[in-house]
């Protein structure tokens, strides 16, 4: 029986000469139609040789499998992959859903995927919600980071996308066991509603969300059956800030200001005792949480203490609130003043300082970084900056609306943000300053930039703007103009948007280092 066998330097020679004739038919194949990646098809591509020994069969075909899709995959364009991984999601084994999703969560961060993705929402939202219902913890993260992304890239003004998605998620942060799986998925909630509301003091999903957001950090994570999780509370933060942000970003004496000033008082005990929380992650959100708060409504203060709002203005916005409770409606609309903030200062000045030895020096060195910047903001009123390199611009963000804005997009999009940023026109009417990145140049899935700023319409600039940073994208001089949405958008359609946000956003930026030349002189 032994002896029937080749020699084994004779199989190998015939094994070898077996792989490279493989290699140059699957070469020579390259140009002709792909072949399912189901293992299927594969064993059925193979073209076995009469001569060819038991021991090749077994051992050498499954050589042959992983060659074949190694030079398979380096052949597909990115479009084919995309939707291959889609295809994959309805497959039963989890972990070839898992390897679709990581894949489709690196296309969909590193590509614009935008023309693609628009003519597949519906289906990969139905997968994409089947996974966060019955997938495993990997799987649930994982669908949640993408679901975060499709709205990113498509989801702008999308209210049925978003309500057809909150009730669900909602329930799996509340209900699901694992700590990972509930920031994931706040994470995507706040992504979601952030992108597809636009905001307005009627939108009352937002509101909802802030509730369901501020309730958590005002609990400890206890409403959500993770008390004093620190990435349950970190994400909760983060979240609230960024629809915060949004929505009351552009203060009048109307009742969105009570709002904004009910929801100050309602959450700033908890994030000033969550500055003392063990996760560095969670100090830093509640400071940032706060700081962004005080600027806001600091900076609405300011404008009225300057007369910018009329006697008539002012009785009006007091008549819009309830009445019959008289100290509810003083707290609401009369001077703003915020009667700890010699103790915030206290608290906030320690934490830029903090040398407690129980926590690491990264840790350390992280906490007292980011807390130098918030003091600064709280006890002076100084606005913070951050400037990225972004293609041969450096972009500048100002004040801790488009600083914490820009933070939780790029902790989305993480290595694909200059992607997004240069070809996603959703980034810009966010935060326009990104409109001077723009390029409809190939991947793009646009050729024109056909959006305008979501706060343009109200004419009003940013806490503290010199020139209003998210509401620039048109000149001051032009608001008289453009007074009306509809008019705006009408007059705007006429001309080559990409121009004209590439030159506002050149105009803020020289602007703004005039101001702070001014400003640093004036010091002096």
């Amino acid at each position: 029986m032994y002896g029937t066998k080749q020699p084994t330097n004779e199989r190998r020679k015939t094994t070898s000469k077996k792989k490279n004739q493989d290699l140059e038919r699957v070469a020579g194949a390259a140009s002709s139609s792909r072949p399912s990646s189901r293992p299927s098809s594969r064993a059925g591509s193979r073209v076995n040789s009469d001569n060819e020994d038991s021991d090749y069969d077994s051992n050498a075909g499954d050589d042959h499998d992983d060659l074949d899709d190694h030079i398979h995959h380096a052949e597909l364009t990115w479009e084919a992959q995309l939707k291959d991984a889609i295809e994959d999601l309805n497959e039963k084994r989890s972990s070839t859903r898992e390897d679709a999703l990581s894949k489709l969560q690196n296309i969909l961060a590193q590509r614009y995927t935008a023309e693609l993705l628009d003519s597949q929402r519906d289906d990969l939202m139905d997968l994409l919600k089947k996974s966060i219902k019955k997938g495993g913890v990997r799987e649930t993260v994982l669908a949640a980071n993408v679901i975060a992304l499709v709205f990113i890239t498509i989801g702008e003004d999308d209210e049925k996308m978003f309500t057809d998605l909150a009730p669900l998620l909602k329930y799996t942060i509340t209900n699901h066991e694992q700590a990972e799986v509930k920031a994931a998925c706040i994470h995507c909630l706040g992504t979601a509603c952030f992108i597809s509301s636009t905001p307005q003091p009627s939108h009352l999903p937002t509101y909802e969300l802030l509730n369901f957001f501020s309730e958590i950090a005002i609990s400890g994570g206890a409403s959500v059956n993770a008390f004093q999780n620190g990435d349950t509370l970190a994400a909760a933060l983060e979240s609230f800030s960024v629809l915060y942000a949004g929505l009351f970003a552009h203060l009048g004496p109307k009742t969105i200001t009570m709002q904004a000033r009910r929801y100050f008082n309602n959450i700033i005990p908890a994030t000033k005792t969550l500055l003392e929380h063990p996760s560095v992650e969670v100090r830093v959100a509640a400071g940032e949480a706060t700081a962004l708060m005080l600027e806001i409504l600091e900076h609405y203060q300011r404008q009225r203490d300057d007369g910018e709002f009329s006697d008539d203005e002012e009785k009006q916005a007091s008549e819009t609130y309830n009445e019959d409770d008289p100290e509810d409606l003083d707290e609401v609309t009369g001077d703003f003043r915020y009667d700890d903030l010699d103790g915030l200062v206290a608290a906030l000045g320690a934490l830029s300082t903090d040398s407690s030895r129980h926590r690491s020096k990264k840790e350390r060195s992280a906490g007292r970084s980011a807390f130098r910047d918030i003091l600064k903001s709280v006890e002076s009123s100084e606005r913070p900056t951050e400037s990225l390199k972004l293609r041969e611009y450096d972009v500048e963000f100002d004040g801790w609306v488009e600083i914490l804005q820009l933070h939780y997009l790029r902790d989305r999009l993480t290595s694909g943000l200059q992607t997004h940023f240069v070809h996603n026109t959703t980034i810009h009417t966010i935060l326009p300053a990104t409109a001077i990145l723009y390029s409809p140049g190939v991947g793009s899935g646009s050729g024109t930039f056909a959006s305008t700023s979501r706060a343009a319409a109200t004419g009003t600039p940013l806490p503290g703007s010199k020139t209003g940073s998210r509401a620039g994208s048109r000149p001051s001089s032009a608001m008289g103009i453009y007074a009306d949405a509809e008019e705006a958008k009408a007059e705007l359609d006429r001309v080559d948007r990409k121009y004209l946000n590439a030159e506002m956003a050149k105009m803020r930026q020289v602007q703004r280092k005039k101001d702070r030349s001014r400003e640093k002189y004036d010091d002096f």
